[in-house]
């Protein structure tokens, strides 16, 4: 065997051992070519560049997909069966341009209410222990150059967190694979990102902390309360000044409200003062950031410092690609599972810088 024949041989080797190296001109990510080659069980030939991005986020989050998965590059049950023949369930994906690599991302920040709002974001890998302080540090005057300073007694008190996995999961055919651009991926992506937002803060806000869910806020000790019977300006005031009377209120800048859709429905068309302009605009509430969320109980709103609040997130947001399914029902359609899973969980720091206002009338 001469040297080249050699040289062929051992890419052929390479080739079928390791990630072929992506061509410069082929580094646009596609979910898509991704989807196909998976389904045909030759992903590090007709996908070399996004098998490639597979492994990177395997050595980051320390561990390999399972086989027949891979892992989707992110920067930060039960729905309908796509498939392209019928219009309503995946047709009118069939299309036109490209979409970036990270979409689902993109998406699943853009979704979250309370990402937009402030809260913190920490990434970990172990579970979290974090310490809290409560009481207050009390300064004096010495009286003379012998006084002596009061102790201030504190309090430590521990926030644990655990990882807890939220997701989604959904099928497309192998025909939408076969025939959709991957302008396809931005809207399949688009959704599967607003329904795992919207449970998280769905969960964040009233999470139970059993079966597998977070402790939200609302179930957190300490979070204060004003009635909203006949709420106006000066019950939002008042909301405002039991935060600052705690000292609540650590960055000025995340303090914002959050109301459900029948209490900012009910505020926009209250005046704030007669002939002064409403009690909220569309993005705001007596002149504080506001936004509409579901998450939050009908007819009530949280007001609050959200930079209180941290999200823990361990790894990175997976999505894994199954083209065998759990069922050989899925292989005898020539269907393809898709499942997003964010491993993550919720501690409030303080939830005295939070006040609820419910029965809003």
């Amino acid at each position: 065997m001469d040297l080249l024949e050699k040289d062929i041989a051992n890419r052929i080797h390479n080739l079928a051992g390791h990630l072929a190296t992506p061509a410069p001109a082929d580094t646009r990510y596609s979910l898509t070519k991704l989807l196909h080659a998976l389904s045909e069980d030759r992903v590090n030939h007709g996908a070399p560049y996004e098998a490639e991005c597979s492994l990177r986020i395997a050595a980051e989050v320390g561990r390999e997909p399972r086989p027949g998965f891979a892992f989707v590059p992110v920067t930060s049950q039960g729905q309908r069966d796509l498939t392209a023949s019928i219009a309503g369930q995946g047709g009118f994906l069939v299309g036109t341009e490209t979409a970036p690599g990270d979409v689902f991302a993109n998406f699943l920040f853009a979704s979250s209410v309370y990402i937009r709002q402030g809260i913190q974001q920490l990434n970990l890998h172990g579970n979290a222990s974090i310490p809290k302080v409560t009481g207050v540090a009390t300064a004096g005057w010495l009286t003379t150059e012998g006084t002596s300073l009061s102790e201030s007694q504190l309090a430590f008190v521990v926030a644990a967190a655990s990882p807890k996995s939220v997701g989604s999961y959904c099928e497309v055919s192998r025909q939408l694979l076969l025939q959709s651009s991957p302008a396809a991926q931005a809207l399949v992506m688009q959704h599967m990102a607003r329904a795992t937002a919207s449970e998280l803060d769905g969960k964040l806000i009233s999470g139970s902390g059993a079966s597998g869910q977070p402790t939200g806020l609302l179930n957190a000790a300490g979070i204060g309360s004003v009635s909203g019977t006949a709420l106006a300006y000066t019950g939002i005031l008042d909301a405002v000044k039991n935060i600052e009377d705690v000292s609540g209120v650590v960055d000025p800048n995340k303090v914002g409200a959050v109301l459900a859709p029948d209490a900012a429905r009910l505020l926009r068309a209250r005046e704030l003062a007669a002939g002064s302009g409403m009690l909220m605009g569309m993005n705001t509430l007596a002149g504080l950031p506001a936004q509409v969320s579901k998450s939050i109980p009908n007819g009530s709103l949280i007001l609050g410092d959200w930079s209180q609040i941290v999200l823990l997130n361990w790894g990175v947001l997976e999505v894994g690609v199954d083209p065998y399914g759990v069922s050989s029902a899925l292989f005898q359609k020539g269907l393809t599972g898709i499942r997003a899973i964010w491993t993550c969980d919720i501690c409030v720091l303080h939830a005295e810088s939070f006040q609820k206002i419910t029965s809003i009338t």
